[in-house]
């Protein structure tokens, strides 16, 4: 089972679905929503996930803070003279099993790349609909979780046969 994603940030951006119709409005808005996507994806998977942007001609520190709590996620914009698609394919050469490696992107070359070094590869909509699941999975949890809450008193612990048989012995005092 995969444990680390490395997103390809602004590519799954212009290729989603999804987030394309947001990024032609409004682009940093939907930058926003992929964050936060994917720090929904690792707090109700369990899995990490390094959002690389290219950070060239741009002013940006090379990895910006993730959204608070959110402990699996890392965003890293690449330096000034390395593309995102460079980071990634440096980042899975150096990672030791590289099949617990899935990479986000819907760039052939970086596909092929990557997966020629032995990571799984997946497109920027396949992702987002596993996104979508886990968050459907979560949604599902919490639903459950308030419907057959903990009892909190040992009464509604009881079976009604118990019930009867204490309300008789009380009675009989």
């Amino acid at each position: 089972m995969p444990e680390i994603y490395y997103i390809d940030g602004y590519n799954v951006l212009h290729k989603s679905s999804l987030l394309r119709p947001l990024a032609q409005e409004d682009f940093e808005a939907a930058r926003d929503a992929l964050i936060d996507k994917v720090a929904l994806f690792c707090v109700g998977s369990g899995k990490r996930a390094v959002i690389v942007f290219d950070g060239r001609g741009r002013h940006q520190p090379q990895h910006a803070p993730p959204p608070p709590g959110v402990a699996g996620l890392q965003i890293v914009y690449s330096p000034a003279n390395l593309s995102a698609d460079a980071v990634i394919e440096r980042m899975v050469y150096k990672a030791g099993n590289r099949l617990d490696i899935v990479v986000v992107s819907n760039d052939r070359g970086l596909r092929e790349v990557c997966r020629g070094m032995g990571a799984l590869v997946m497109e920027a909509d396949n992702f987002l609909a596993t996104v979508r699941e886990t968050k459907q999975d979560i949604t599902g949890a919490m639903q459950k979780s308030r419907k057959d809450p903990a009892p909190d008193r040992l009464e509604d612990r009881l079976d009604p046969d118990t019930i009867a048989r204490l309300k008789a012995m009380k009675e009989g005092r």
